[in-house]
């Protein structure tokens, strides 16, 4: 059309200075195509960003696929389970697997946290009630500090605090809720 629209100009009233006119109309296209540059090269941005979020996800995800292989591995044979260090202040190898098995948890619920798929509400029920067992308070009481003092963004202390808390409230005496009354 662009092409096309000096002919169709000429042949729909062209007048003498039809020169002068193209020159204006060619000065509107001039002005519709660096507002589409403008637009174009701001999609270009959202895009590049949305890539660089979804790269950063890629890459935590295989992170994540590689920490629970390697736990796994822990689990399953004792000689693999030593090279970890103590990995609890157990020494019995249940209590020991249970403690990777809370940790293969916490990450889960973390990687769903980061990615906007695990609500706070969820997060406190979900804590709560694996606060009410014990290998859940012990991986805590172990790992609590390590696991507050190396989030590395604001949603991951967040999500450490949330779990912190929901802990502290399943260490303090209460009613139970059967025997409450009010």
């Amino acid at each position: 059309m662009v092409a096309v629209s000096p002919i169709a100009l000429d042949l729909f009233g062209g007048s003498a200075n039809s020169w002068a006119r193209r020159g204006n109309i060619g000065q509107t296209y001039g002005a519709a195509a660096a507002l589409l540059s403008v637009l174009a090269l701001g999609g270009v941005a959202v895009s590049l960003v949305l890539q660089a979020r979804e790269s950063k996800a890629n890459r935590e995800h295989a992170s994540r696929l590689i920490h629970t292989d390697l736990l796994k591995m822990a689990m399953d044979d004792p000689a693999y389970l030593e090279c970890w260090g103590p990995y609890s202040s157990a020494t019995d190898p249940v209590t020991q697997r249970q403690a990777m098995y809370v940790n293969l948890i916490l990450s889960y619920w973390e990687s769903r946290w980061e990615l906007g798929q695990f609500s706070e509400v969820h997060l406190r029920e979900a804590a709560a009630h694996m606060f009410r067992a014990t290998p859940g308070r012990n991986f805590w009481a172990d790992n609590r500090a390590l696991r507050i003092d190396t989030s590395e963004s604001r949603r991951a202390r967040m999500f450490h605090q949330i779990l912190d808390e929901e802990y502290l409230r399943a260490l303090t005496p209460g009613p139970s809720p059967a025997t409450d009354t009010s």
